[in-house]
C-alpha cells in the first residue's frame, strides 16, 4: 500500500468549501473554507461562484500539499443536482459540467463539486476527476417512480452518498455483505431524505429538496395538493419555491431552524413548539416505517445518520415509534467525505469501473 499517494476530495456547501487529502487508510489532512453571506451576494447563481471558489480552494490546497510530501493520484468532487443516475462512481465529463453548470436539474451548491474537480485535475495533469453518488443517484424500482399522475414522476433527491458509506459501516458491523443487506436509513439535517436499500443499492427514496417525505428543519416536505394549488395561484413560482425550499418546517413554524432552538422553547413552556416537534418526529417514524414495509419488513436494521442523529432527545422520542420493528442504530454526522474518497479509491485500484454519465 502507498501511504504517499492521496486523493483530493472537494465537497462544496451552501457557505463552505470542505479540502481533504485521504489516502488509503483514510483522512491526511482537512481544511474547511467558510464563505460570508456578504461574499456570496454578488452572484445570482450558485455555480456563478465557480472562479470565486476555485481560486480560494486553489490556494488552501496548495498550502496544504506544501507541509507533505505526496503524491495527488486523483481528484474527486461532491457531486450534484443531475439527471437520474444509478449509484457508482462516475467521470466527470463534458455532458456532467454542463448539466451540473445550467442547474438544468436544480441550482445547488454541490453542482460546484465536479467543476471544481474538473480543473484541479488539469492542475495536477491528471487525466480524469471524478465524482460518487450524486444527489439524483439511486436505483430506484420502476414502481416507485410512479406518483399517480401520468406525466409527473416522483424525483429521488436524498444523501445517498452519506446513506450508502453509513449502511456499508453498519453491515460490516453486523458482519453482513453490503451486498446482500436490506436497510431503512434517515439521513436527517437541513434536508431530510429516507431510503430503502436492498441488495447494496437505494431502491426508494423521497425527495430531499421539493417532494415527498416529511417536513425538515426548513422544507415543506410532502403537502395537500389543494393546499399547494392555492399557494401557486397566490404568489409567483420563485416565492412557492423559496417558501418550499427554505422557509417552510421548523422554521415556518416556530422561526428557528436548530432542533436546539426548537428545545429551548419547548422548555420554556412553549406549547405550540411542542406540537410541531411532536409532528416532526411523527412524520419521520411514520416515513420509516413505510419503508420498511417497502421492504416487505426484511430490514436488517433502521439507521439513523445526519446531523440530527447528536440529538438524544430526539433519539429516544423516534425509538418510541420504531425501536420494535428491528435492529435500531444511530450514526451521527455525516461520512461524505470518506465516501468520496473510498470511491475515487476504488477506481483507481481496479476494484471498480467508472461509469459514464
Amino acid at each position: 500500500m502507498k501511504t504517499n499517494e492521496i486523493v483530493v476530495v472537494i465537497n462544496p456547501g451552501s457557505t463552505s468549501t470542505k479540502v481533504a487529502l485521504y489516502n488509503r487508510s483514510g483522512l491526511v489532512s482537512e481544511h474547511i473554507i467558510r464563505h460570508s453571506q456578504k461574499e456570496l451576494e454578488p452572484f445570482h447563481k450558485v455555480t456563478d461562484q465557480f472562479d470565486y471558489r476555485y481560486k480560494i480552494v486553489k490556494a488552501a490546497l496548495n498550502d496544504m500539499l506544501s507541509k507533505m510530501k505526496v503524491i495527488v493520484v486523483g481528484i474527486v468532487g461532491r457531486g450534484g443536482i443531475v439527471k437520474p443516475l444509478e449509484g457508482g462512481t462516475y467521470k466527470i465529463n463534458n455532458s456532467f459540467l454542463d448539466d451540473a453548470k445550467t442547474g438544468k436539474y436544480g441550482d445547488h451548491a454541490s453542482n460546484l463539486g465536479s467543476m471544481l474537480a474538473n480543473k484541479l485535475a488539469k492542475h495536477f495533469n491528471l487525466q480524469e476527476s471524478f465524482t460518487v453518488d450524486p444527489v439524483s443517484a439511486g436505483n430506484i424500482a420502476e414502481k416507485a417512480v410512479i406518483s399517480g399522475v401520468p406525466g409527473i414522476k416522483r424525483n429521488r433527491r436524498g444523501h445517498p452518498l452519506n446513506m450508502k458509506m453509513t449502511a456499508r459501516k453498519i453491515a460490516k458491523q453486523q458482519n453482513i455483505n453490503f451486498d446482500e443487506a436490506k436497510y431503512v436509513i434517515a439521513h436527517l439535517g437541513g434536508g431530510i431524505s429516507i431510503a430503502a436499500v436492498d441488495g447494496g443499492k437505494i431502491v426508494d427514496v423521497n425527495d430531499a429538496l421539493m417532494g415527498m417525505g416529511p417536513f425538515s428543519p426548513n422544507r415543506a416536505g410532502a403537502l395537500p395538493s389543494r393546499g399547494v394549488i392555492d399557494l401557486c395561484y397566490s404568489m409567483p413560482r420563485k416565492e412557492v419555491e423559496s417558501l418550499l425550499s427554505k422557509n417552510s418546517g421548523l422554521k415556518g413554524y416556530l422561526g428557528v431552524d436548530d432542533l436546539r432552538d426548537v428545545f429551548k422553547l419547548i422548555d420554556s413552556g412553549n406549547d405550540k413548539a411542542q406540537l410541531i416537534y411532536d409532528a416532526f418526529v411523527y412524520q419521520i417514524a411514520k416515513e420509516i416505517g413505510a419503508y420498511h414495509v417497502a421492504l416487505k419488513c426484511k430490514a436488517n436494521g433502521i439507521i439513523i445518520t445526519g446531523g440530527i442523529a447528536y440529538s438524544d432527545r430526539f433519539i429516544s422520542d423516534l425509538k418510541e415509534y420504531v425501536d420494535s420493528l428491528t435492529n435500531f442504530f444511530v450514526y451521527p454526522g455525516e461520512n461524505e467525505m470518506e465516501a468520496l474518497a473510498e470511491g475515487a479509491f476504488r477506481v483507481i485500484d481496479k476494484k471498480e469501473v467508472a461509469l459514464e454519465y
